[in-house]
């Protein structure tokens, strides 16, 4: 899974003692970045859309590509934006992992980096990764960050779906709905026909392009499937079945009291997704999926 790096880890010597560092740049991006990205992306200052939490943070960041400024002091007119993912404190097993298998990409932005191309090789688009790396040592550290393009003229469908509601005529709209829910169904069914499980299906991590509907000329919407840093798989009959319920049921909660999705909206899902990914006792299984929407339903009002 992944893209494999061309690089030296060093010995396990040097890992704990020294530390040694990997990066990877996509070739497409690397015009619009720093020449020395390596070095001071971990300590980037990136306010824009900053979300920190247990020493991990992500932020979104502009990269203006490499041509000198005019005589104005304008920045050049090409630029890119990403989404800046950064891990600085690990648990003591990822640490320890890494330092004994340095390729095993153990840290949340290396393992999101595979799960993100295992995901493009099935056909599910996803976002595009622009670099990433890791820092392996010394004394068992371990630090990592993800880079991925932000994917511009794309909405969330938590959001897009009510606004094209309001936007659109009745008829057209509900045209709309039924070849989105189409996409979602087979991304989904894609990734659990290969026992693979996304852990955080929600409705917020479908992204529409909503700028290209228009052209889409009645084909299948682009739907972008994100965040998928704990996407898990599992051999077994029993992990499969616990981990798919747990994602059709975030899903199901996840359209409730979404203006524009109605129980028709949630019974074409799941006829197309058994369509691709036939179930045994579907309407057993239906049930188990409707009951974890609602604990999960439940479990959020206490919070409130």
């Amino acid at each position: 899974m992944g893209r494999d790096c061309p690089v030296s880890y060093g010995s396990l010597w040097q890992r704990w003692t020294r530390g040694v560092a990997w990066t990877w740049v996509n070739e497409r991006y690397r015009s619009c970045l720093p020449e020395d990205l390596a070095a001071g992306v971990m300590d980037l200052d990136a306010r824009d859309r900053l979300h920190t939490k247990q020493g991990r943070s992500t932020a979104r960041v502009v990269f203006h590509a490499g041509e000198p400024a005019d005589s104005r002091g304008e920045p050049p007119a090409r630029e890119l934006s990403v989404y800046l993912k950064r891990q600085y404190r690990l648990s003591w097993t990822a640490r320890l992992a890494a330092t004994l298998h340095p390729s095993g990409r153990y840290s949340p932005a290396g393992a999101e980096w595979n799960h993100l191309e295992h995901s493009r090789s099935l056909g599910i688009d996803v976002p595009e990764v622009v670099a990433a790396g890791e820092r392996i040592g010394p004394r068992g550290e371990l630090s990592a960050f993800l880079m991925v393009a932000e994917l511009t003229g794309c909405e969330a469908l938590h959001e897009a779906i009510p606004r094209l509601a309001g936007r659109l005529e009745p008829r057209a709209f509900a045209a709309l709905k039924r070849r989105v829910i189409a996409e979602m169904a087979r991304i989904s069914a894609t990734l659990h026909a290969s026992r693979l499980f996304h852990k955080d299906l929600y409705l917020c991590h479908f992204f529409l392009n909503v700028e290209r509907l228009e052209q889409d000329g009645g084909k299948a919407p682009r739907l972008v499937l994100i965040d998928l840093h704990r996407l898990s798989s599992t051999a077994t009959h029993a992990g499969s079945a616990w981990l798919r319920w747990k994602d059709l049921g975030q899903l199901l909660y996840s359209t409730f009291g979404v203006d524009g999705i109605d129980d028709r909206d949630r019974l074409r899902f799941w006829r197309s997704y058994q369509k691709r990914c036939p179930l045994a006792r579907p309407a057993w299984q239906s049930w188990v999926v409707k009951y974890r929407a609602a604990r999960y339903l439940a479990h959020n009002r206490k919070r409130r």
